[in-house]
């Protein structure tokens, strides 16, 4: 059977400076967010792994690249499913900003995500719909593999909700730190979460 664990990439110099980021920029991990991919790449070096994927930006990819220390066979495939969710006008501004200038917008998009980001932000249920696809390939192409796929914080939150078939709005309640990973299996003609491995704080 299918499994696979996506992972959010380690911390990144957006986080650092509390920017929100997806198309504009493109910014890579610091030195703390590579050791943290190197933490949660060794939790699983004796793992078999039969495929690494990333979203196409560089703090993805570089905190895939952290599993190639001990699987060196593989090499990761970019899929743009795997993308950061779309944050409109907001994308490359400072969450304080954001918090200043249109403070209530800001927190209804936290409270009800499905509104999306202003001006050509992407809804919650649009992301799981890339990820559910992704799924679908993946147990396609490796139908008895164990996947490895690092993604971004908004996709384990719609993933982990449209799992459990959970209301949009519960997304609030989803803090998933840096590396903070879904491992999931599919069985019995559904995906199943088997765990919630979170890396060092």
């Amino acid at each position: 059977m299918t499994s696979l664990l996506f992972i959010r990439h380690g911390e990144s110099e957006a986080n650092l400076e509390n920017v929100l980021v997806s198309h504009r920029a493109d910014p890579g991990l610091t030195l703390e967010g590579r050791r943290q991919a190197d933490f949660a790449a060794s939790r699983w070096a004796s793992h078999p792994i039969t495929a690494l994927y990333s979203s196409p930006l560089l703090r993805a990819q570089e905190t895939a690249a952290a599993f190639l220390k001990s699987h060196p066979q593989l090499s990761i495939h970019l899929d743009s499913r795997l993308h950061e969710i779309g944050l409109g006008r907001w994308d490359g501004l400072r969450i304080p900003d954001i918090e200043r200038d249109e403070g209530d917008r800001y927190q209804a998009w936290k409270h009800d995500p499905e509104l999306g980001a202003p001006e050509g932000g992407e809804a919650l249920s649009r992301v799981a719909l890339r990820l559910s696809e992704f799924l679908i390939d993946m147990r396609e192409q490796h139908p008895d593999g164990f996947v490895v796929a690092a993604t971004h914080a908004d996709c384990l939150k719609a993933l982990i909700l449209h799992t459990l078939n959970a209301p949009w709005s519960s997304a609030r309640w989803l803090h998933l730190a840096n590396v903070a990973g879904i491992y999931v299996q599919w069985n019995n003609h559904h995906w199943q979460i088997l765990g919630y491995p979170l890396a060092p704080i």
